[in-house]
């Protein structure tokens, strides 16, 4: 081989220094070879990105500051001056972040093909996300066995025909890269994507996610629930010897109970009156926050009964018996609330017993299923149910009809958990991740509109294997 020609590149800024490169292409150098006639050979670029003034090294620094370290886009350019001397502006370094995110996408390790052929096929979850309200959806699928991202692709519209394409891409992918089958969906219950599941993957075992079971099938007591939460915190904020305290000081006078016990209670019911659900709490937490205030409200019922028989003054007996009647005619008020909620708590302890029952077949768990709603049907004919629990029952009923089956499908697949909440998860913990490092709108923006590649970063990923994805990456496809 003999070198035909050679052109120097520069300068190259590197993260220690600058520097040229020399490009050199290479042909037999013998006369009359054949291969003399051919395109002259070059060597593969190892240092910088196709059309780039930077080499790997800071690209790969970039991204770290960003997906490690968590660093702000200032801050990033920042740190590149101050620790290393480079100079980058906003638009370069959104550049660079893309180029890496783009990689990602693009990243397959071996090691997933092998877990995905060990396992015999991909569990495939399906979600479609919205990060601002009122825009299309971002819909992903993943591999619930290894966590692969799948496919992501941002909807026009969330139809069936949309979610058929997203779930062929991810089919055919499958079946090319993988060498597999899918060999089982996890979905919530959404009437568009069940149909567009059925026509791609037909005969393909579909389990319905038991956490979107719980949030359909008890929409109407969550919402009696939620109803009687605010209504109860509600209530708190406005009882006078509450707000009594901050009253006066607003009017410059000074007003606070005499007696601890008083004291104490009035730091319980403010702290009942900023009751808040938490995603990890249970269903029904409204009926809890009422049962917190009953507990109170029985306190101070004998606390009455006992200065009544004492005859005696106590200094804040105009306090706790204001309180005490208040109370009293709230808590009367919502008792049947109190009661009707407790009575679907009971069910829900029955279903989710059911639901649970990991020794159970598939058969038999929605044959134990349906003969509970066929009891539940039973208790609707009572005088005293109430609306929603009539509601509920019903509801339950035609859900256990149409979809009962899908709920114990994953019983059918070795190693397939009841819900796709890791699915949710990743996706909440990388939307959680960008609110924190651009601020909360500015995330939901971001997200829409680089969802399809973001979701395949790895914030744990090191300095060499981000190198090893930008080395590795095909830039011809992420330029287009």
């Amino acid at each position: 081989m003999k070198i035909v020609r050679t052109y120097i590149i520069g300068p190259i800024v590197g993260l220690s220094e600058n520097y040229n490169v020399q490009k050199r292409s290479y042909k037999c150098g013998k006369v009359l070879c054949p291969g003399g006639e051919e395109t002259p050979i070059k060597p593969k670029n190892t240092i910088y990105p196709p059309v780039s003034d930077y080499d790997y090294e800071v690209y790969a620094k970039v991204a770290e500051f960003r997906w490690r370290r968590k660093y702000t886009y200032e801050e990033i350019i920042e740190h590149m001056n101050v620790d290393f001397g480079i100079v980058l502006n906003l638009a370069t370094t959104e550049r660079m972040l893309k180029t890496y995110e783009m990689g990602c996408s693009q990243k397959y390790k071996p090691e997933y093909i092998k877990k995905i052929q060990t396992n015999g096929g991909v569990l495939l979850t399906i979600d479609g996300m919205q990060p601002l309200k009122g825009n299309p959806p971002l819909y992903t699928t993943r591999d619930e066995l290894t966590g692969l991202k799948i496919n992501s692709e941002r909807l026009t519209s969330e139809s069936t025909i949309q979610i058929k394409g997203v779930l062929i891409n991810s089919k055919q992918r499958t079946e090319a890269e993988f060498g597999v089958k899918v060999i089982g969906i996890i979905s919530d219950a959404h009437p568009k994507q069940r149909k567009a599941i059925t026509e791609v993957f037909p005969g393909v075992p579909h389990c319905l996610c038991h956490y979107h079971f719980y949030y359909y099938a008890f929409k109407a007591p969550k919402d009696l629930d939620g109803n009687l939460m605010t209504q109860t915190r509600k209530f708190l904020r406005g009882l006078y010897y509450l707000n009594k305290e901050k009253n006066y000081a607003n009017q410059g006078k000074h007003w606070e109970p005499k007696h601890s016990l008083t004291k104490e209670i009035l730091t319980i019911l403010r702290s009942l009156s900023n009751w808040k659900s938490r995603p990890k709490d249970p269903l029904f937490v409204g009926a809890e926050l009422f049962s917190r205030l009953t507990d109170v409200y029985f306190l101070l019922r004998e606390f009455v009964v006992e200065l009544d028989a004492a005859g005696k003054h106590f200094e804040d007996e105009k306090v706790i018996r204001g309180l005490y009647l208040k109370i009293k005619e709230y808590i009367e008020a919502n008792q049947d609330k109190k009661r009707e909620l407790e009575t679907i708590k009971g069910y829900l302890s029955e279903i989710k017993g059911i639901l649970d029952d990991e020794k159970a077949t598939a058969e038999s768990a929605l044959y134990s299923l349906k003969e509970y709603c066929k009891k539940l049907a039973t208790l609707q004919v009572r005088i005293d149910c109430g609306l929603v629990e009539a509601q509920f029952i019903e509801e339950l009923a035609k859900y256990v009809e149409t979809k009962g089956e899908l709920l114990f499908n994953y019983k059918r697949i070795e190693g397939a958990p009841k819900t796709n909440n890791m699915h949710e998860l990743s996706f909440k913990q990388l939307k959680h991740f960008l609110r924190k490092i651009i601020g909360f709108r500015t995330a939901k923006y971001y997200l829409l509109s680089h969802g399809k590649y973001i979701i395949f970063v790895d914030t744990k990923e090191s300095f060499e294997g981000i190198l090893g994805i930008l080395k590795n990456m095909d830039y011809k496809k992420a330029r287009e």
